[in-house]
């Protein structure tokens, strides 16, 4: 079975979600990270998380519209 790889954008990287779901074995990175900084753009933590394979997590549905706006591809 493929295990989703997921990424919490600034606005949902609470360090006590990221600890929730890493122990239960869910494959889960936050910003920030070694790869990620805090102040990374909405646009470079996309880029940056789908490099990896991974899926992002927002919080807010103005940045998921303006993903498909940038970036159509991610809507399929």
């Amino acid at each position: 079975m493929v295990k989703l790889k997921l990424h919490l954008d600034a606005d949902t990287s609470s360090k006590s979600l990221h600890l929730a779901l890493v122990s239960k074995g869910h494959d889960v990175t936050r910003t920030p990270n070694d790869w990620m900084p805090l102040d990374a753009s909405d646009e470079i933590q996309l880029l940056r998380a789908t490099s990896q394979g991974r899926c992002i997590f927002y919080c807010s549905s103005r940045k998921v519209s303006a993903t498909w706006w940038y970036y159509p591809c991610c809507s399929e």
